[in-house]
């Protein structure tokens, strides 16, 4: 009797709920990018340009974007690939007086601007065209949002280009280097018209340092290598 009770009681016991199907997400869009490289050789460039009486400015933001596909292997994997162009520029101006110029602009109806009063400028670019793999374990998912830590290689195609009155100077150069980030990301779509759209913050240190190549590089590096945060908003697809 007692093993006829304990088989009833096995059998009234509600069958345990099966696990919720797991539906993979691809998002594709847009990003935004702010990082702070290091810059060694750079600055040290702007400071033998001090020394010299030229006072060459140098950006201590470099900023960027690029196009990424982010694709869900399982609940707590997620990939993204991206393409994206990074820049940090440097200028010199003698006789720029940022008043005179304002006025200038104001007393012309605009026009004075596309002139400006500017002689032997000096405008320094340095570029980066980024290839990015990242593979990311998610720490936690909801239904909002979900939180992950991530890391990849990167392809680097960098570009140096210094142009002054007399000269004009240009290194390029290849390199790898790495990613590595903590991610949040929106999970439920916010509907733009029929379109469903996701955010994305992520913020972590990327290493990428290239060495220039060529007889007029002489051995410089851009290393924009730093802290580095992304904003990103994507079409879930």
């Amino acid at each position: 009797m007692n093993a006829l009770l304990a088989l009833v009681c096995l059998l009234s016991q509600p069958a345990e709920a099966p696990p919720e199907p797991f539906s993979p997400g691809i998002r594709f869009g847009p990003c935004m990018m702010a990082s702070f490289p290091s810059m060694s050789d750079e600055k040290e460039f702007v400071e033998l340009n001090a020394e010299a009486g030229l006072d060459l400015e140098l950006g201590s933001v470099a900023w960027g974007g690029s196009l990424e596909l982010l694709g869900d292997v399982s609940r707590r994997i997620r990939l993204r690939g991206g393409v994206g162009i990074t820049r940090l520029q440097g200028a010199y101006s003698e006789d720029y007086d940022p008043w005179s110029t304002a006025l200038l602009g104001i007393l012309t109806g605009g026009i004075g601007f596309l002139f400006g009063t500017d002689e032997d400028v000096v405008d320094l670019d340095d570029e980066a065209l980024t290839v990015e793999i990242q593979a990311y374990y998610i720490l936690s998912r909801g239904d909002s949002f979900s939180f992950s830590a991530g890391a990849g290689p990167l392809l680097a195609f960098a570009d140096r280009t210094l142009d002054s009155p007399n000269t004009s100077t240009r290194g390029k150069g290849t390199g790898f280097g790495f990613t590595a980030t903590l991610r949040l990301d929106q999970e439920s779509p916010v509907k733009l018209g029929c379109l469903p759209l996701l955010f994305g913050l992520e913020a972590g240190y990327r290493y990428c340092s290239v060495e220039l190549e060529g007889e007029e590089a002489d051995g410089f590096t851009l290393d924009f290598s730093g802290p580095v945060v992304r904003l990103g908003s994507y079409l879930g697809l």
